[in-house]
């Protein structure tokens, strides 16, 4: 059960890979909205289509997720608004569920905060997708919360998928003009304050201006998209910023393959799909310095503090100047995903769980 569906909620490729690998039979539903992902032939969607109002939920909406928790043997949820109604649900009809959580609470707005928190209790096991997620609880959260409910299962990518996208005739630039011989530092993400691609900008600028020949790609939509071309402006790199916009997936694949560095400055995360999706690809990773990011890559990456534009500026220059490292750390970032943090290992994490809580 999630708020939407698209290529990038993180639920479905767990629902998709749930298909693939394990024995489990899934219907991903949509609160209020469906669109197409990668892998949606392979599991039922019902998209409950709930009005956009303060509640968010009506009779019919009611019914209908009534109806398909009563019929199932699990509930997962993760989002806190559509998480919130499918586990009080799936107590009225004595079905286990399972609250993922896939976030800090750095972002919440207090009503899905309380919503999630108050519901919590009545689920079989809370998943966080790292330490750091649980970290951020807070602390009458903990208090009303079973500990030994507490699972920790990470997000995993499917790497076929990535180094298929490789071999696509499609390229960036075919939707953006980039420099032959510069440096290409990249990111993917909502354009929003939490991915902090403003302190990117800068970073860049900074290192362009200690010598360093790099350009800036920022693929994603959000609502400071105008905010950070002012931004790349202010700075003077506005031709050496680009914005491809949103990207279906597997172009966003492709655009980490041609990368020279990934780099994402967040300020909170709980585990970033994103961030795996570029180690996956090979790609050498910058990222801040927040707990998520160091727990799951303080060996195949570099940090800096996302509040320091001077500290990323430097971490750029380093690698800009030194491809052996470049490649050293894509290999490494590379190696621990395949170890680590593949969809079929994750699959079968959450079907191992599954069976523990029927």
């Amino acid at each position: 059960m999630v708020n939407a569906v698209d290529q990038t909620v993180a639920e479905v490729d767990i629902a998709v890979a749930l298909q693939r690998y394990t024995d489990v039979d899934v219907t991903v539903i949509a609160w209020f909205t469906a669109e197409g992902f990668y892998g949606d032939e392979l599991v039922d969607v019902i998209d409950l289509d709930a009005p956009d109002t303060r509640t968010g939920i009506d009779y019919r909406t009611l019914s209908a997720a009534n109806e398909v928790v009563r019929d199932s043997d699990i509930v997962q949820t993760t989002h806190n608004h559509s998480g919130a109604y499918a586990k009080l649900l799936a107590r009225y009809h004595g079905v286990p569920s399972v609250s993922r959580e896939g976030n800090t609470r750095d972002g919440f707005p207090m009503l899905g905060l309380v919503a999630n928190g108050l519901t919590n209790p009545l689920a079989a096991r809370v998943v966080c997708n790292s330490r750091a997620v649980h970290d951020s609880f807070r602390g009458w959260e903990n208090r009303i919360l079973d500990s030994d409910k507490i699972e920790y299962i990470p997000n995993g990518v499917d790497i076929d998928a990535i180094d298929s996208s490789e071999e696509m005739e499609w390229c960036l630039d075919d939707a953006v003009n980039i420099g032959a011989d510069s440096l290409l530092v990249g990111t993917v993400g909502s354009l929003t304050e939490q991915k902090n691609q403003a302190t990117l900008i800068r970073g860049v600028s900074r290192a362009r201006d200690r010598g360093a020949e790099m350009e800036l790609v920022i693929v994603g939509d959000g609502p400071l998209r105008e905010t950070l071309s002012k931004t790349a402006r202010s700075e003077g790199i506005a031709d050496s910023v680009h914005f491809p916009g949103r990207l279906d997936r597997e172009r966003v694949y492709h655009v980490l393959h041609e990368l020279d560095v990934y780099a994402m400055p967040s300020l909170w995360e709980g585990f970033s799909m994103a961030a795996i999706e570029a180690a996956a690809s090979g790609t050498a990773c910058v990222f801040s310095d927040i707990g998520p990011f160091v727990e799951a890559y303080e060996d195949v990456a570099m940090f800096h503090d996302p509040t320091d534009v001077d500290s990323l500026a430097d971490v750029l220059c380093q690698l800009s100047g030194d491809a052996d490292r470049r490649a050293r750390l894509g290999a490494a970032g590379r190696s621990l995903v395949e170890r680590n943090y593949t969809l079929e290992a994750v699959a079968r994490q959450y079907r191992d769980l599954y069976e523990a809580i029927r």
